[in-house]
């Protein structure tokens, strides 16, 4: 009985070794990643008569970045946002470990001066300040594949013109996709410098850029009309395309082939900082809070680009690319970086939402040295290399550049949307190092 007794307290104390060493007591960072690692699954679809789309599609989530959504209207923060000094070239601020940007009507895509449901009410004053909190992006994951999941934002975050003007434009030139990944006046027809004021230096720390994967973007003709779809990309942060929403490969991401029909899964609601940027919402009740929000490939000419309106159907002729509609960017995340996002629940076509709790994510507050923002220069020590807590957990911002040999190891196996193979591509740049993100980089694969 002693032997047996020695045997199971060892066994014992070797199951409290193993538990201690999976969850180590104080390690927050450990703690985060045993969190992080949810498994991430392929949309669910299930037969419903009951909806328009004849099916039910969930989606697994994540929360990846931050981006300002809700407004700030009340209480103690709103009188500190109002009497604030320091806000940055963005407009944004941090104050108590949040991040809060400014917009007035004067600087909105659009603002309507009429006091209508459909329109952000400005009150009829467009030079005062409204205020919105960074808050954690939420992603639906559309596919799991090769060590990536591709992703696209769960609502709007924010509305834009397709490109600057009217005249014929692809996804490779317009101003949208420049706005999108950062890119310089090269990259766009009007000649834009997007290195700042961009969606992807704005909504992720650099940390977080590192494990968004480069994407071979395959641009196709207007499945209708035949309008040139123009050159194939590569991106970090881009648009759903015509064949992924109601072509080909929509049935995999949760929607239906058909772009006639109502589909729910292609429906759209908006953050309220998207609303305030110009975007038109839809008061009916079917289709209440609903937005349009456009794609990246071409309508039926090439002053035109489609998108998915308020009912979840895609119109083969799109809108003028001068219109302005919402945006629900998509990216591949790299599955491995699990310290650097999070599991965030379901969601349903239906509506239903079982929703896991967003990680803290905290500032650092400087705003007494005048840098508060989310900068990307070179040579700024604050701004995007601001430590980050995330679930309790620091992340130490890394130096802003890597040498350029160290990027041309980074070898990403993906499967091609050019292609349909998996391939694995080296990056190399041509221009200097802190201009990485915007630079022309070359594949090392010809397709």
């Amino acid at each position: 009985m002693k032997k047996m007794g020695k045997v199971a307290r060892l066994a014992s104390l070797l199951v409290l070794t193993l538990l201690f060493g999976l969850f180590p007591i104080g390690s927050g960072n450990n703690l985060n990643k045993v969190q992080a690692v949810t498994p991430l699954n392929n949309p669910r679809t299930v037969a419903d008569s009951s909806m328009n789309a004849k099916q039910k599609v969930t989606w697994d989530c994540v929360w990846f970045g931050a981006y300002p959504q809700s407004e700030v209207t009340s209480g103690d923060i709103y009188n500190k946002l109002k009497n604030a000094t320091g806000w940055d070239e963005n407009n944004d601020i941090v104050i108590d470990g949040n991040k809060y940007r400014r917009l007035k009507g004067e600087d909105a895509t659009y603002y309507n001066t009429k006091r209508v449901l459909n329109y952000y009410d400005w009150i009829e004053d467009y030079s005062t300040y409204h205020y919105f909190k960074y808050e954690a992006i939420k992603w639906r994951v559309l596919n799991v594949s090769n060590g990536g999941a591709l992703l696209l934002a769960d609502q709007a975050l924010d509305s834009q013109r397709y490109n600057q003007n009217s005249e014929d434009i692809t996804w490779e030139k317009s101003s949208i996709r420049s706005w999108l990944n950062a890119q310089d006046t090269i990259n766009n027809q009007e000649g834009i410098n997007y290195r700042k004021g961009n969606f992807l230096n704005e909504a992720f720390f650099l940390s977080e850029q590192a494990v968004i994967l480069p994407r071979n973007i395959a641009n196709k003709n207007n499945a209708t009309y035949n309008t040139s779809g123009g050159n194939n990309t590569l991106d970090k942060i881009f648009l759903l395309a015509e064949t992924q929403i109601c072509g080909l490969d929509a049935k995999k991401y949760g929607f239906i082939m058909d772009h006639s029909i109502d589909d729910e899964a292609r429906q759209s609601k908006c953050a309220e900082y998207a609303f305030a940027m110009g975007c038109y919402k839809f008061v009916e009740t079917k289709y209440a809070e609903n937005v349009n929000w456009w794609l990246r490939s071409p309508g039926g000419s090439s002053k035109a680009a489609l998108k998915i309106d308020y009912d979840g159907r895609s119109r083969t002729g799109g809108s003028s690319i001068d219109s302005i509609e919402a945006i629900r960017p998509a990216l591949y995340l790299k599955i491995s970086s699990s310290n650097l996002y999070s599991y965030a629940g379901t969601v349903c076509s239906d509506g239903t939402i079982n929703e896991t709790p967003a990680p803290a994510r905290v500032y650092q507050d400087n705003t007494s040295s005048g840098n508060t923002g989310n900068n990307s220069s070179s040579n700024n020590t604050t701004g995007n290399n601001n430590q980050a807590i995330q679930q309790n957990y620091r992340i130490q911002e890394t130096n802003q550049t890597r040498s350029s040999a160290s990027r041309k190891n980074d070898r990403f196996p993906e499967i091609c949307e050019v292609t349909s193979k998996e391939h694995s591509c080296d990056y190399l740049e041509e221009v200097k190092e802190s201009d990485w993100l915007s630079s022309t980089v070359l594949c090392k694969e010809q397709f």
